[in-house]
């Protein structure tokens, strides 16, 4: 039976007050701005440019930053995805845009950029062609390496406080900070939850003043309106033997990115409601589109690339707040503080052994999450072994502890990203199990009750040549019956399956058999209706009929909902005499 989410304070579609939805805003970009700004910083100097293009790529990022994560609160034509997810500049993109800037400046760096969204656009438009490679176990493992991969990196921080500081602050505000979020989050109640992060943060900070942690020099000298001054770089259209060697890694890194942020825009669609909803891979879509839109407005800009911030879900099971409202309010505040060099300087004050406490709580949030995605449609030893594997050997080369020496150049630097190196294992593990799990049959129909004599014995045909008794078979014919029944029109609803086709196909899946049903029909989604049902006592009309059979014939079914296609997946298990 489908569990309500009772952490869930705030639904996207629910309106906190202005000032709630101010300070969530807040403790959702503070984190982050300090994360954005150590990036800029790195890129900016070890690419070997000025300390007015770091102000400038750091002002733009906020900028465009602040404007994705506004829009991705509305949904408008295929754009948007209506969840308040964040937009940040993506970290895993560091060594190559270094290596961008040494060999060419900030006028390839944004070509780059440029052409790599245009890739990244095709990548999302075929998102249905590959829906067998996101799956939960790619997207749940994926969610995992990202955990896993920078938690070295955030750790490393942990004592990196102002020199003269006492040896003990670094401890003493990482542990108060963390301690702070663990009580708030296994005692208080899921009102106080909510404010973990900020008290957290707050206290870390008001605790670090004694011990000169917190340089408040910088905050009062910096001005409190200013626009950086620096000449746009352009774009670098030569397209030389430096751009082509570059771009193959920006492809691969970008596509990573997405892939990662693919799984936490799946994931949310799950933690953000009370009541449980499928995937709707539209809203996944929606949100990649305005991401390339974003990363095109970025290229343009000459600042660096972003990406849809990977801990959106891990904040909302932390806060309970998934209101729209509040995803608004953290582009505005990107926005202000991105003209106000003031802030940025508050903002950046911070000491980093308090963010590392609060990261690193998030990030355990974000791992556990993985783990449950992975585990949403089942477990056994084929899967543990593409996650076992695909897990450590991104771990392994992160931390360049697998052929060190022998990994040198281009070759080197991809693999070395655990991020990338990961989630390609995963993907081709994944592929690799789906093309020997069993050959697929399909049969070709129309979109019509006329179609289901061929379906059954269609159906009929598959049970019987994989062994199956006729209990079972009847079991699946009553499910392919009840998926068909489900997705016609009821009388008085538009026919718009009207000349449709249906393709359905069948394959075993160790001992059950998989029925994937591909349509292009609006409506509801299956899944959704089903987790409804499953707190409904009674049956209201011959549609909850047949969702209640189809919940009982099958022990799992997955809808999927595309801008293109409708996916419906069907599992169901033999018949066991009692």
């Amino acid at each position: 039976m489908a569990q309500a989410n009772e952490n869930i304070l705030f639904q996207p579609d629910e309106r906190p007050s202005h000032p709630v939805s101010l300070l969530h805003g807040f403790q959702n970009v503070m984190t982050r701005m300090a994360a954005m700004a150590a990036a800029a910083s790195i890129i900016a100097l070890a690419g070997g440019q000025s300390q007015g293009y770091l102000s400038w790529i750091f002002f733009s990022a906020l900028v465009v930053c602040g404007i994705g994560s506004i829009l991705q609160t509305f949904r408008f034509w295929r754009f948007g995805s209506g969840y308040p997810l964040s937009v940040i500049s993506a970290s895993a993109f560091i060594t190559i845009c270094v290596s961008a800037l040494s060999a060419g400046g900030p006028a390839m760096l944004s070509s780059l950029i440029f052409i790599s969204a245009l890739v990244q656009f095709v990548f999302i438009s075929r998102l249905s062609l590959l829906r067998r490679i996101i799956s939960p176990v790619v997207a749940g493992t994926v969610l995992m390496l990202l955990a896993a991969t920078i938690i070295t990196v955030v750790l490393s921080r942990l004592s990196d406080v102002p020199e003269g500081t006492s040896p003990a602050a670094a401890p003493v505000l990482a542990g108060t900070t963390l301690i702070i979020l663990m009580g708030l989050r296994l005692f208080a109640s899921q009102n106080l939850q909510q404010w973990g992060p900020v008290v957290g943060i707050v206290v870390g900070c008001v605790i670090a003043v004694p011990f000169g942690a917190y340089d408040w020099r910088q905050v009062m000298e910096a001005p409190w309106i200013g626009i950086p001054q620096f000449s746009w770089p352009g774009f670098d259209l030569s397209f030389g033997p430096t751009f082509w060697g570059l771009l193959p890694g920006f492809v691969i890194v970008n596509l990573a990115t997405t892939i990662n942020s693919i799984s936490d825009t799946v994931v949310i669609q799950q933690v953000a409601w009370r009541r449980p909803r499928a995937t709707d891979f539209r809203v996944v879509q929606g949100a990649h589109y305005l991401g390339v839109l974003t990363n095109l407005l970025a290229a343009a800009l000459g600042t660096i690339p972003n990406m849809i911030g990977a801990a959106n879900s891990a904040r909302v099971m932390l806060t309970g707040v998934a209101a729209r409202r509040m995803g608004v309010y953290s582009g505005l505040i990107l926005i202000v503080v991105a003209l106000s060099p003031k802030l940025i300087a508050l903002i950046i004050a911070t000491p980093h052994p308090v963010l590392v406490a609060y990261v690193t709580f998030i990030l355990s949030l974000l791992f556990v999450q993985g783990m449950r995605t992975v585990f949403k449609d089942g477990f056994d030893g084929r899967k543990a072994a593409v996650v076992g594997v695909s897990l450590w050997l991104g771990i392994g080369f992160q931390n360049q502890v697998i052929l060190p020496d022998l990994l040198t150049g281009t070759l080197g630097t991809l693999l070395s990203n655990g991020m990338t190196t990961g989630s390609v294992c995963v993907i081709l593990l994944t592929l690799l199990m789906e093309y020997t799990s069993g050959r697929r049959q399909r049969l070709n129909v129309e979109m019509n009750l006329s179609s289901l004599p061929r379906i059954d014995a269609f159906l009929r045909g598959f049970a019987v040549s994989a062994g199956w008794n006729e209990m079972s078979v009847n079991r699946l014919r009553s499910a392919g019956e009840e998926t068909l029944s489900s997705l016609l029109p009821q009388d008085g609803e538009p026919k718009e399956n009207a000349r449709k086709h249906l393709v359905l196909g069948a394959r075993r899946a160790e001992t059950a058999i998989e029925m994937e049903f591909v349509v292009t029909t609006p409506g509801e989604n299956l899944e959704d209706k089903l987790a409804y049902l499953s707190e409904q006592p009674e049956m209201q009309d011959e549609r909850e009929v047949s969702f209640r059979l189809l919940r009982h014939y099958a022990s799992a079914v997955r809808h999927h909902k595309y801008h293109d296609i409708d996916i419906i997946t069907v599992q169901v298990v033999p018949y066991v005499d009692p």
